[in-house]
């Protein structure tokens, strides 16, 4: 009876020993798919291909006249004409003002009169000189009563000469009762009115004019940049109240200094202005042309990814990828310029990097 016993339970253990194992067996199977479909990852990836790229820079910079002059008396008087309005055109040379000018052609007159005078006693005199030689040489005269009208003749030279000057200062204080423009603008302000005395010290303000063609256009871009534009350049710009268009401008002006505290650089430009829309003040955004590169290196933006505040892509060669820090350079087109760490001819990943880690293996397509 012990013998039949033990003969059974050896039997019960073989049978639950056999089936644990099948068991285990059908456990473990499944369990090594995962690791082998984790090998490859699916990935998109583009063939660098050198291509010219050129390099533009935006700056912000605001516009300004070239000229703004205020319009002063040069002589103290009562206006008596102001023959432009605000907001009028001039030319340079346009008679803007007239000041009452009676005391100052009464003064040229009296000046005229002193040189009549001045030209009849030294004509008279030049007359005696010659007589007065011709008794010289008679003997008849003295050589002192000659030299005495000779004397005379000189005194009045000098006198002819003083009085003629004193009738130039006549007519240019006569000239200075009339005010003129100095240069073609616009009338921006008026603020005397008709009958107004002004004075000359302190000097009273009659007009202001601003020069509106061509503007000046001002702006500054960075010290690592000054290398890269020319001056006579030509530059494109918008303002905000004529969004949809685009002006040009060239440059004449680079500063020979950066600013300390920004180490950017002041730039000027000239911008034609024949219809007078632009108008000072406006605010500008700016486009430079800064040069370009034959052979640049250029990948989708999706190709690049920032991690610790650096930047990286992955490069695919032989079915594996490879992690590579890179330097961005400029951004165009939905692309980005590779300054450093991709070379043409290597392939990138454009899609699937964020599933991806160094030396892992890839299933490449073609973007």
């Amino acid at each position: 009876m012990k013998h039949l016993l033990l003969l059974v339970l050896l039997v019960l253990v073989t049978f639950v020993g056999g089936c644990g194992s099948r068991e285990s067996t059908s456990i473990e199977k499944p369990s090594k798919a995962p690791a082998q479909i984790s090998e490859e990852r699916q990935v998109e990836v583009v063939e660098v291909v050198p291509r010219p790229i050129s390099y533009t820079l935006s700056a912000v910079g605001s516009l300004k006249t070239p000229e703004h002059v205020t319009i002063s008396p040069k002589k103290a008087g009562i206006i008596e004409k102001i023959l432009v309005r605000e907001g009028e055109r001039v030319r340079r040379g346009q008679l803007l003002v007239q000041l009452d000018e009676v005391d100052a052609k009464l003064q040229v007159e009296r000046a005229e009169a002193r040189v009549q005078e001045a030209e009849a006693s030294l004509e008279a005199h030049r007359i005696v000189l010659v007589r007065y030689q011709k008794l010289l040489e008679g003997k008849v005269i003295p050589q002192q009563t000659y030299e005495d009208i000779a004397l005379k003749v000189k005194l009045d030279e000098a006198r002819l000469s003083l009085t003629r000057t004193e009738l130039s200062l006549a007519r240019q204080n006569l000239q200075d009762h009339r005010i003129i423009s100095p240069i073609d603008g616009i009338i921006n302000l008026k603020i005397a009115s008709i009958g107004e005395h002004v004075n000359v010290a302190p000097k009273d303000e009659i007009l202001t004019i601003v020069q509106m063609d061509p503007l000046e256009l001002e702006f500054y871009i960075p010290e690592n940049w000054a290398g890269r534009i020319r001056q006579g350049s030509q530059i494109q710009f918008s303002v905000k109240a004529f969004s949809e268009e685009k002006y040009s401008a060239t440059l004449h002006f680079i500063s020979p200094t950066a600013d300390p505290a920004t180490r950017n650089v002041k730039m000027k430009a000239m911008a034609p202005n024949p219809h007078h829309r632009l108008k000072p003040g406006f605010f500008a955004e700016v486009t430079l042309p800064g040069g370009s590169n034959p052979n640049g290196i250029a990948v989708t933006e999706s190709a690049l990814f920032s991690q610790e505040g650096k930047m990286f892509a992955f490069v695919v060669k032989e079915g594996v990828a490879f992690r590579r820090e890179v330097e961005a350079g400029s951004r165009f087109d939905g692309k980005v310029e590779v300054v450093r760490g991709i070379q043409k001819g290597e392939k990138v990943v454009t899609i699937g990097h964020e599933q991806l880690t160094e030396g892992m293996k890839v299933k490449t397509s073609n973007k």
